[in-house]
């Protein structure tokens, strides 16, 4: 990474996907419905967040969950933030054998014909990369990814199938889904955010925070984004600057 220090505020919109990815849609009650949350208020409580902070950041968007929210992700593309791919519908890549392009050909496509452009950017989190992944990433003209949890700064992809790429490696310390999935509390949380990107910050100047737009796992309610703002106020006092990913990465890797 150069000198300085830059934030890239990402948020992967899950409702209701990862639990339909197993189950009825129709069999999703309680618990198993804490997803319809972030189309009832969570994800447009974050955009709102996004707006007063002045920052433009990556939305990672399963195609299933971006036909169910076009009104959400348009005002997201009006504000200026970046729409990436997450997917099709939370399928697990392990298992789609010579599917696999297929699958990720289509996801890209969808998502292109909601957006009007294709996604420059492409994250995973269901399930592990296969050995042909990068390369059919790389086919299909995304200029990063940022799905892997192996270093704590951007690398090239080169070696990994993916000439020209770059990895953009999120943090699970700076993850919300990490923290709320334990049930602690706001400011618990806050504690370990402001630890990992105090670290991430000083060590290579670059940290990725990651967000849900979900009741249980994520940030939607108004206590627990009151503490993002807190943390994104702190980046920002220590001299952070926030970009999108496809804007960082094209600081990087070429135009294709």
């Amino acid at each position: 990474m150069s000198t300085g220090k830059t934030v890239v505020v990402t948020l992967n919109v899950h409702g209701i996907g990862p639990e339909a990815a197993v189950q009825p849609e129709s069999s999703l009650h309680g618990r198993d419905a804490h997803g319809r949350y972030a189309y009832g208020g969570g994800l447009a409580r974050v955009l709102d967040m996004l707006r007063r902070q002045g920052i433009r950041a990556t939305l990672f968007w399963p195609a299933f969950e971006a036909e169910r929210c076009r009104d959400l992700l348009e005002q997201s593309l009006r504000d200026g933030h970046e729409a990436a791919s997450q997917g099709n519908a939370f399928e697990d890549l392990a298992t789609l054998g010579d599917r696999e392009g297929e699958v990720l050909e289509r996801a890209r496509e969808r998502l292109a014909g909601l957006t009007g452009s294709p996604p420059q950017g492409f994250r995973y989190t269901s399930s592990g990369f296969t050995a042909r992944t990068v390369p059919l990433l790389h086919q299909l003209g995304y200029r990063y990814d940022s799905s892997a949890i192996d270093d704590d700064a951007p690398y090239a992809l080169d070696a990994d199938g993916g000439p020209g790429m770059l990895e953009l490696p999120w943090s699970e310390g700076l993850c919300d889904a990490t923290h709320f999935s334990r049930r602690v509390t706001q400011d618990r949380a806050y504690a370990h955010w402001v630890e990992q990107g105090d670290a991430l910050l000083e060590a290579d100047g670059y940290a990725c925070l990651t967000l849900h737009p979900r009741a249980d796992i994520g940030v939607g309610r108004a206590a627990r984004l009151q503490k993002v703002e807190q943390l994104l106020d702190r980046f920002r006092a220590a001299g952070a600057s926030f970009m999108t990913c496809g804007d960082l990465a094209a600081r990087h890797v070429p135009a294709r």
